[in-house]
Formats: C-alpha cells, sequence, structure tokens
C-alpha cells in the first residue's frame, strides 16, 4: 500500500498528473478530471489513442467551442457511451461531442481484467472496490519498457487539452529518417473478431442521447496506415460503413490516400501524426484546407453504395500492387 501511495504508477490514487511514470488509467482520470470540472469544457472527443493526436486548438478555432480530448488506449463504443450516460446524470454540461471510430471498433469488446482499463467507478460499493484494487497493485516490472509520460519520451497534457505528445518518437522520425520506413515493413496483425451488431446498437443508443440533451454529434473513421486498411476484410468493412451509413451520416478517412500511403504522416503503423489530426478537423470542417482531395470523403445513406462500390475496386488493385504481409487474424 506504501508503494502505491507513494509512487500511484497509474495516477488513480492522489491524481498527480504533473508527475506520471506511465500512462495512467486514462477511463478513470480523465471521467473524474471532467466531473470535477463541469465547466470548464463544453464540447469532448472520444475514440482509441489514435484520436488523442487530435489538436484541441484546431478543433476550437474551427468550432468555436472549448474541446477536450477523450481518448484513451483501445477505446471502443461501449466504453464512450458508459461515460456519456455517466456525464449525463451528473448534469455535465456539452455541446458538442465526436467520435473518431476504427474497424476495431466493431471487433474488440472493452479491454478486460487489465487494472489501468477499469472505468470510473460511480457508485459507493463500486468505489471502494476500486480504490481498493489501486492501494493493493503488485509491483510490476513491464512499466518499465513502457512509453515514459516524463516530458522527455512523451507528454501528456491530462489537465489542459487532454492530448499527448510522442516527444521521442518524433525526434527519431527527424534525426534518423532513414531508419522510419523499415518499421512499416514489419506484419501486420489485425483482429476478426465481429462485433458490428452490439457496437452498432451502442451508437444507436448515442445518437438517442445525444438528441434527447441537445448535444450535436459527428462521426468519423481514423485514417489507419494503408497497410492495416489492405490487410483488414473488405467485405466487413464494408459491412461497417453500410450499417453505420444508415444510422448517420459520418467522414471516412480510412480509404487508402496520399495522405495512408506516406509513411512519415505516421509516428508508428498505429497513430497519425498531429499535422495529420489537423488536416482532419480541417477537412470535417469544410472551407480552404491544406487536406488534398483523396484525403476524406462524407458517406451518407444516399451515396454510400456508389463509395463502397469504388473503394473495393481501389482495395483489390491496391493490394495487389503493395502486397502488404498480412498475419492470419486472432479473436481480441
Amino acid at each position: 500500500m506504501i508503494y502505491n501511495i507513494v509512487l500511484d504508477p497509474y495516477s488513480v490514487l492522489r491524481k498527480d498528473y504533473r508527475n506520471m511514470i506511465v500512462c495512467p488509467n486514462e477511463r478513470f482520470a480523465k471521467t473524474d478530471f471532467i466531473l470535477r470540472n463541469p465547466g470548464k469544457y463544453d464540447s469532448l472527443l472520444f475514440g482509441s489513442s489514435r484520436v488523442s493526436q487530435i489538436p484541441m486548438a484546431v478543433l476550437n478555432s474551427k468550432t468555436g467551442g472549448r474541446w477536450y480530448n477523450m481518448s484513451f488506449i483501445s477505446g471502443v463504443v461501449a466504453e464512450n457511451l458508459e461515460i456519456l450516460k455517466l456525464f449525463v446524470k451528473h448534469k455535465v454540461p456539452i455541446r458538442n461531442m465526436m467520435i473518431g471510430l476504427d474497424y476495431f471498433s466493431f471487433q474488440m469488446l472493452p479491454l478486460q481484467n487489465q487494472t489501468r482499463t477499469i472505468l470510473y467507478p460511480d457508485t459507493l460499493r463500486d468505489k471502494l472496490k476500486f480504490y481498493y484494487t489501486f492501494l493493493t497493485l503488485e509491483p510490476d516490472s513491464g512499466m518499465l519498457y513502457e512509453v515514459r509520460f516524463d516530458g522527455k519520451s512523451a507528454y501528456y497534457d491530462l489537465e489542459g487539452t487532454g492530448e499527448y505528445d510522442f516527444l521521442k518518437k518524433e525526434e527519431n522520425l527527424k534525426l534518423h529518417p532513414e531508419e522510419h520506413d523499415p518499421k512499416f515493413r514489419l506484419p501486420v496483425f489485425v483482429v476478426c473478431a465481429n462485433r458490428i451488431p452490439e457496437t452498432i446498437a451502442e451508437i444507436r443508443e448515442i445518437i438517442a442521447i445525444c438528441r434527447e440533451n441537445g448535444i450535436g454529434l459527428k462521426f468519423f473513421i481514423n485514417p489507419g496506415h494503408a497497410s492495416s486498411y489492405l490487410c483488414d476484410n473488405l467485405e466487413f468493412q464494408n459491412r461497417v460503413r453500410t450499417e453505420l451509413a444508415a444510422l448517420t451520416d459520418f467522414w471516412d478517412f480510412s480509404r487508402p490516400s496520399s495522405i495512408t500511403m506516406d509513411n512519415f504522416n505516421y509516428v508508428d503503423i498505429i497513430h497519425y501524426r498531429k499535422k495529420i489530426g489537423s488536416l482532419l478537423v480541417e477537412k470535417m470542417s469544410g472551407g480552404d484546407t491544406k487536406a488534398p482531395k483523396d484525403f476524406g470523403y462524407l458517406v451518407t445513406k444516399e451515396n454510400v453504395a456508389d463509395y463502397l462500390e469504388r473503394s473495393s475496386v481501389e482495395y483489390h488493385a491496391l493490394k495487389k500492387k503493395l502486397n502488404p504481409t498480412c498475419l492470419p487474424c486472432g479473436k481480441n
């Protein structure tokens, strides 16, 4: 207990986000921060860690809102729904909400059996269990090999924008650009589970809650690296886009483009760089933008069939041309 109180590796017990060792329990920390500062922001951006690279300054400038980045590692829609319900219950004022989706959003359950991914406890019983869990954690040497949020390797602005910066990765990319391309030649792993019906039901519930509470809502699919896109199952992707379009319009940035096929637009195979996050916001906002024409497309129920037909032709042609190394998919 003394070890956990003094070090508090996941920033739960002392909530000291200025001296974080590794990535905290973001699901708890960010929810707790908003509940303690309900009037500081009026708009929330949800999604996986990819969404952490979308600059709130650009969103604020384009929308006139006060945005906070609620993204967290491997975040999925089920968790976004639970946090939204909690904020509505506690009367947190929300004017706008945006959710960045990935195809794994429709494949993965919320991460389970991991202390760092426990959601915010709302009842007294859950709070007692939650804090007892973090008080009695055994030391984990695996933390020594994680990204350090020490302001040198990475920086987490949890009490400001909610974003974080991959400082060392960005520095290495500039100092050793010749070492960057080889990282993208490694085999690509994808998940093969299917959770489309459950995720669509969760999105439907989020839409209903937002309508009932006057919250503006927008969805987009993240610009994953082209290799990841081409290794995923095309039929699965098209079903996701078809069913999502039946519920709501959304921006699709996942289709291969001059952005997603350039390794230098990514710090690693998963995360795009902040300049891409800025282009994404600009494209969705309309007006003047530096984003290339092939980056991002507004999909609606009226145009989805034609869009998927063109995307499918392109998918097969590019997969044959680029020939990415794809590992057999596995259950999450």
